[in-house]
């Protein structure tokens, strides 16, 4: 199923919001009709003096689930009414402060606990969207509320929060504002040095892999960024791509693959795969940082990056 991820800014200022899809009339009477309820789920609408966009998202947030039966399970398999609910209530997330995102996340979760099926369906579906690093909704950041109430939710038992909670330790790590994890690479000629001893405004570090396509395509989408390539130049930027295992050979293969003005280096004690300092879901992973080495942009896209850098320079 196709789901719409255009609705961020709509929702916010939509004088109101109505989001349950029409069905047709049955043809048959003896076919079951579904709930009521699923067909009238209705979210919420801000108060008409409300204006402040943030404040209305804000409040959207915090009462989008009211009107929702959490005790009918019927919504777990209408998703066209139930996830989309939840895609919508996501795309909210970057309209509102960081405070109103996680009292909603608790409130909608602690409502779900009424059920375990329930509860599990959310969960389960905020890790496709939040955490699936195929997901273009991908954000460690929103997705800690949600990991943060099953650690601490008496509903769910202690072998059910072991990945929950190995997940949250990664998500705690390299946040965006904190510092991030130092870095310890190996270059071509023999030499170690440090993510730490890199001076520059800014610094791009990225993991990737020599045989990986989307790393080459990242690469390349890098290498013709202006606003790239134009801080490189001047010294502003300074790139530092570092392979994270242990197939040498096939990343002196592809070393022609990485500028020159880039550092090119592996990790070669193995600490970022064996210790887990960077949470590598997928390859190539981008981080953008400043010259504290404090964390601007978590696990982004080229297209974020060159639009910082484009604004910032």
């Amino acid at each position: 199923m196709k789901l719409n991820f255009g609705l961020l800014i709509g929702l916010i200022l939509a004088v109101t919001l109505v989001g349950c899809v029409s069905q047709e009339k049955k043809k048959a009477e003896n076919t079951p009709e579904p709930s009521a309820k699923v067909k009238n789920f209705e979210r919420a609408v801000p108060p008409a003096m409300m204006t402040d966009p943030q404040e209305r998202a804000g409040y959207i947030i915090m009462h989008f689930w009211d009107k929702f039966d959490f005790r009918d399970t019927m919504y777990c398999h209408t998703p066209d009414i139930t996830e989309q609910a939840l895609v919508d209530f996501i795309s909210l997330f970057p309209h509102a402060s960081y405070g109103k995102v996680s009292e909603g996340v608790k409130k909608m979760l602690d409502s779900a606990e009424v059920d375990e099926v329930m509860y599990n369906y959310f969960y389960k579906k905020a890790e496709h969207y939040l955490y699936n690093p195929n997901s273009p909704m991908r954000n460690d950041e929103y997705y800690i509320p949600f990991l943060e109430h099953i650690i601490a939710s008496s509903k769910v038992g202690d072998t059910y929060k072991i990945r929950p909670q190995h997940l949250l330790n990664l998500a705690y790590r390299n946040r965006v504002g904190g510092k991030a994890e130092d870095v310890v690479y190996t270059t071509a000629s023999g030499k170690t040095g440090r993510l730490y001893d890199l001076s520059a405004k800014y610094v791009l570090l990225m993991f990737y892999n020599p045989d990986c396509v989307e790393c080459q395509h990242t690469t390349e989408m890098l290498k013709n960024s202006s606003a790239v390539s134009s801080a490189v130049s001047s010294g502003k930027l300074k790139v530092l791509a570092v392979y994270p295992d242990e197939n040498l050979d096939a990343w002196r293969d592809h070393m022609k693959d990485i500028p020159s003005s880039w550092i090119n280096g592996y990790d070669k004690a193995l600490v970022l795969r064996n210790g887990e300092i960077y949470d590598l879901k997928a390859i190539p992973t981008l981080y953008l940082l400043d010259e504290n080495k404090k964390v601007i942009l978590k696990d982004t896209s080229t297209g974020n990056i060159h639009e910082y850098l484009e604004r910032n320079q």
